[in-house]
C-alpha cells in the first residue's frame, strides 16, 4: 500500500469512529492475546495445552517454587537486574552531567555516539562480548552477563536522566552557591533530590531490561542461567505446562519495573 492510500484509509477512520474503534480493538488484541492465553494456561490443571480447561489449579506454580534450578535462576536474574540497576544508574547520571558541560555544537556528537547502542542489534553485542571476554581471558559467568545488560541499558537510563535535567532549573544552584555552599553540597541537598525520582526511574527500567534479556545472557553467562535461559531449555525438551507459570512470573515481574519506572520518570517530570 503506498502511501496515499494510507493517508486516505486513515481519513476513512478519523470520519467513522466506529471503525476506528474496531481498528484499535483489534491491535490491542493482536498484542495482549498471547500474554492472556499464557496467563490463562498457567492455572490450567491439565498439562494439556489446549481449550477446554479441564479445570483451575495452581499446580504449575507450586511446581516452579519448589524447582531449585528454577529458584536458583530466579535469584540470578533478580542478582543481574540489581547489578545492572546499580551500574547504569550512576554511569548514567555521571554521563547526563557530564554533557551538560559539553559546548553546544559538540553536544550533539556526544549526544549521537552515546545512543549508538540503541541503534544496533544486541546479538551483535552480545557476539561482540562474547569474543572480546575470551580474548582478554574472563570467563562466561552472570557477572559478565551483568556488563552485558549495563551496556544495553546504560542508553535507555542517560536518555532519562538527560531529558530531567534539561527540564532542571539550574538557578537553585547559583542561589545555593550565593549562600554559601560548595558545588558538592549543593548538588547533594538541591540537585539529586530533584532529579532523583526520574534516576529511580531509569533504574528500574535497566532492571527490567536486565531481567527480560536473552541474547547477551546466551553468549556471556555460561552455566549461571538466568530465567530467560531456563525457559529456553525447557522449550527445546518440548512444550512443559510450567513454561506458562514462569512466563507469568516473568510478565508480573517486568511489568512492575516498567509500571514503576513510568511513574517515578513521572514524578520526576513535575
Amino acid at each position: 500500500m503506498t502511501a496515499p492510500d494510507w493517508r486516505r484509509t486513515l481519513v476513512r477512520l478519523r470520519r467513522r469512529p466506529l471503525g476506528s474503534a474496531a481498528f484499535m480493538v483489534l491491535v490491542f488484541v493482536f498484542l495482549f492475546a498471547p500474554l492472556v492465553v499464557m496467563v490463562a494456561f498457567s492455572f490450567n490443571s491439565s498439562p494439556r495445552l489446549s481449550f477446554p480447561f479441564a479445570g483451575i489449579s495452581i499446580r504449575w506454580y507450586q511446581e516452579i517454587f519448589t524447582d531449585t534450578l528454577v529458584l536458583r535462576a530466579f535469584r540470578r536474574s533478580v542478582q543481574a537486574a540489581v547489578v545492572t540497576a546499580g551500574i547504569t544508574g550512576v554511569l548514567g547520571l555521571l554521563a547526563a552531567l557530564g554533557i551538560l558541560k559539553v559546548a553546544a555544537r559538540w553536544r550533539t556528537v556526544f549526544l549521537t555516539t552515546a545512543l549508538g547502542p540503541l541503534a544496533i542489534p544486541g546479538l551483535l553485542y552480545a557476539i561482540g562480548l562474547a569474543v572480546f571476554y575470551r580474548q582478554i581471558g574472563v570467563g562466561r559467568s552472570i557477572w559478565s552477563a551483568n556488563l552485558g545488560h549495563a551496556l544495553i541499558a546504560l542508553p535507555f537510563v542517560f536518555l532519562i536522566i538527560g531529558a530531567s535535567l534539561e527540564r532542571f532549573r539550574f538557578g537553585l544552584l547559583e542561589a545555593a552557591q550565593d549562600l554559601g555552599a560548595t558545588r558538592w553540597y549543593a548538588f547533594r541537598t538541591v540537585t539529586l533530590p530533584l532529579i532523583l525520582p526520574a534516576v529511580i526511574g531509569a533504574m528500574l527500567l535497566a532492571a527490567a531490561i536486565s531481567v527480560d534479556d536473552f541474547v547477551i545472557a546466551f553468549f556471556t553467562a555460561g552455566q549461571d542461567k538466568t530465567l530467560p535461559l531456563v525457559m529456553y531449555g525447557r522449550v527445546l525438551k518440548g512444550i512443559d505446562p510450567t513454561l506458562n507459570a514462569i512466563g507469568t512470573v516473568m510478565l508480573i515481574l517486568t511489568t512492575s519495573l516498567a509500571f514503576m519506572a513510568a511513574s517515578r520518570t513521572t514524578i520526576g517530570e513535575r
